[in-house]
């Protein structure tokens, strides 16, 4: 009978091992740790997001009016006042009020005359600082009728008045261009439009 080889040699087998006074050392089997896969710590990737731009955009208007008619009856308006206020100025309130009987502009006025002249005078100014077509045509007619009336019966005006058919058929013609203008010049507005991106 022949010897074969051990087809299973033991590899474990090793020689004792011994310490340098040569007792022999026991040594521990290696145990060994397992192996414990960690999952790896997602990596965040990093966008930088850029913030647009803000885009603002600004609407401006502006309109500018022109008002022709107010500018005629502010016109007739000073008129009347200024004439109104020299003839006050000239008669005075020291007395009677149709005494003195002064001469304004080569008409008679008496203070009477010259409050109804000054005051219809600052009505129609004020209507036309404020535009109002409504009270400049309300005004006119006043001062157009009241005008018609005194020139007509300019005998029944002579004596607290002193009014003169002249000076009530300028009256008259005023408070007509007054109605006039008011009801028929068209008002001019222009209006600006401005568009801003901020």
């Amino acid at each position: 009978m022949s010897l074969q080889p051990d087809p299973y040699p033991n590899t474990l087998t090793t020689t004792p091992s011994v310490d340098p006074n040569g007792r022999p050392m026991v040594v521990e089997p290696a145990v060994a740790t397992p192996v414990v896969p960690v999952a790896a710590a997602p990596v965040a990737e990093q966008v930088v997001v850029e913030n647009p731009a803000v885009h603002q955009t600004v609407a401006t208007s502006s309109g500018r009016r022109f008002a022709l008619d107010s500018v005629v009856v502010g016109l007739v308006g000073l008129a009347f006042l200024l004439i109104g206020l020299i003839a006050m100025t000239r008669a005075g309130f020291d007395g009677s009020m149709k005494d003195p009987v002064v001469e304004v502009l080569g008409f008679t006025h008496t203070a009477t005359l010259g409050i109804i002249e000054a005051g219809i005078g600052l009505c129609l100014l004020l209507c036309a600082a404020t535009m109002t077509r409504g009270g400049s045509v309300f005004f006119g007619l006043l001062l157009g009728i009241g005008g018609f009336v005194g020139a007509v019966q300019t005998d029944s005006f002579k004596d607290a008045l002193a009014l003169e058919s002249g000076l009530a058929w300028l009256a008259v013609l005023g408070g007509l261009l007054v109605v006039a203008v008011s009801l028929l010049v068209p008002r001019m507005v222009t209006r600006t439009n401005r568009i801003e991106a901020i």
